[in-house]
């Protein structure tokens, strides 16, 4: 969001009040309640809209009904979506890395097969069926695993696993689940770098995007970049595979090819860089 600040008239959307001090004009609402949402686009008159509300998480759907989890990922987005053609905006609506067969083999293209295997998943697919129903001046990012440290009240794997280890605990990581895992900070940037590309009519020749960082890591092995950059316990580090927990979505491989993203001159991180800018994060108390 700062960095959306800087170039632009804002106008974010909380469900919950923010946790740090906005800059930007800020609604507390539900994205279901499409009287609020047509009330905020009637006053605001948004050029673009980054949707990027959303039960966000496998896990978090697990801890809702399904009709909850289809509302706030496929007919809010179908809401929106439509409001953005009513009001002439543009519309970047924020997918998963999860919507693909993770069992093809990785480097995966936008047109690979889709086969989502959760709940989460498969709403998100949803996601991207409703807004493409709905308007037509829209941009669809599959974003990949995202990791970091975060001031907001969610807290992803990375920062979880980080607080075991502070607190002298285990940490259980998949060693055979490749992801193409994107530091939230460089995701951030590049998000902003697209929405730049967008709202000055620089044409952007696709409907999808792979949003990640292009190299295949494991949780394990990303975790472990950072625990002995940081100077931490690997010994506090259990691998096992994902296959030894069938209950969980059996998802092997969707590491990600980001040539098209590329293409738009928006370029991420290497991994070994992003895991420098956590170390420092840290260092700083971040």
């Amino acid at each position: 969001m700062p960095r959306l600040w800087e170039k632009h008239t804002v106008h974010a959307l909380y469900h919950n009040p923010p946790v740090t001090e906005s800059k930007s004009q800020f609604s507390l609402a539900d994205v279901r309640d499409f009287a609020a949402m047509q009330s905020i686009f009637r006053s605001f008159k948004p050029e673009l809209v980054l949707h990027l509300a959303g039960i966000t998480a496998v896990s978090h759907a697990l801890a809702l009904t399904e009709k909850d989890v289809h509302d706030i990922n496929v007919k809010a987005s179908g809401s929106l979506a439509a409001l953005c053609a009513e009001h002439g905006a543009k519309m970047i609506y924020a997918s998963t890395d999860l919507v693909y067969n993770g069992s093809a083999g990785g480097n995966l293209r936008e047109d690979a097969p889709l086969n989502p295997l959760s709940l989460y998943a498969s709403t998100k697919l949803e996601g991207e069926a409703a807004v493409q129903a709905a308007c037509d001046d829209y941009l669809i990012l599959r974003i990949a695993l995202m990791y970091g440290f975060s001031k907001g009240k969610l807290k992803a794997f990375f920062q979880e696993a980080y607080n075991k280890i502070k607190n002298g605990e285990e940490v259980v990581l998949f060693r055979d689940q490749y992801r193409s895992s994107l530091l939230v900070n460089d995701g951030a940037r590049m998000l902003t770098e697209l929405t730049g590309l967008m709202e000055n009519g620089r044409n952007i020749p696709h409907k999808f995007l792979n949003f990640g960082s292009g190299e295949r890591t494991s949780r394990a092995e990303l975790f472990l970049k950072f625990v002995r950059r940081a100077g931490l316990d690997e010994a506090a580090v259990v691998l096992k595979s994902f296959r030894e927990l069938p209950n969980l979505p059996q998802v092997e491989d969707v590491s990600l090819d980001i040539s098209r993203l590329l293409s738009c001159g928006v370029a991420p991180l290497s991994v070994d860089e992003s895991i420098d800018v956590v170390v420092r994060e840290l260092e700083k108390g971040f």
